[in-house]
């Protein structure tokens, strides 16, 4: 019964797009300067947790702590009070990637359950690695992305 529950909330949650969450409006609407300076200003943390809590592979691998750099003790210390808590630009532009991957793994297989199960397995184009694992590296992002391309586009060589 709370299983079923958490997945209602769950779905109503995925109702927006990973990257909604983070500009707080739809990526669409936005120039790419747009989302550059909302990027350099920093996500608030905040912001950042409620897209991370939409997948269940973001919540288990501990997306967070590598968008951030820090151990999970230390962001729930300095999250606590009142205070808003704004990632730095480049947090912000890993916590982008992460978002942004996860919406275009959801286009090319169909559904985010889909897409986190092939985000989580080892790549063969990858040479081995686990697609999340390379995400935070500018490099790595964008060799995933081309592989989503690929695939999208029915070009495995």
């Amino acid at each position: 019964m709370v299983n079923a529950a958490r997945r209602a909330d769950k779905t109503a949650l995925a109702a927006r797009k990973p990257t909604e969450y983070l500009l707080r409006s739809d990526p669409g609407l936005l120039s790419p300067t747009m989302v550059y300076k909302l990027t350099a200003e920093g996500f608030e943390m905040k912001d950042v947790q409620d897209m991370l809590s939409i997948s269940d592979l973001y919540s288990a691998e501990k997306v967070l702590t590598r968008i951030v750099g820090k151990s999970a003790r230390t962001i729930q210390r300095q999250s606590k009070g009142n205070q808003t808590v704004r990632l730095s630009s480049v947090q912000s532009a890993v916590a982008f990637q992460f978002a942004t991957l996860l919406e275009r793994a959801t286009k090319v297989f169909g559904t985010q359950m889909l897409a986190e199960e092939w985000l989580g397995r080892p790549c063969r184009y990858l040479e081995g690695e686990i697609p999340l694992d390379v995400v935070s590296n500018p490099v790595g992002f964008q060799v995933v992305n081309d592989c989503l391309e690929r695939i999208e586009y029915g070009v495995y060589q």
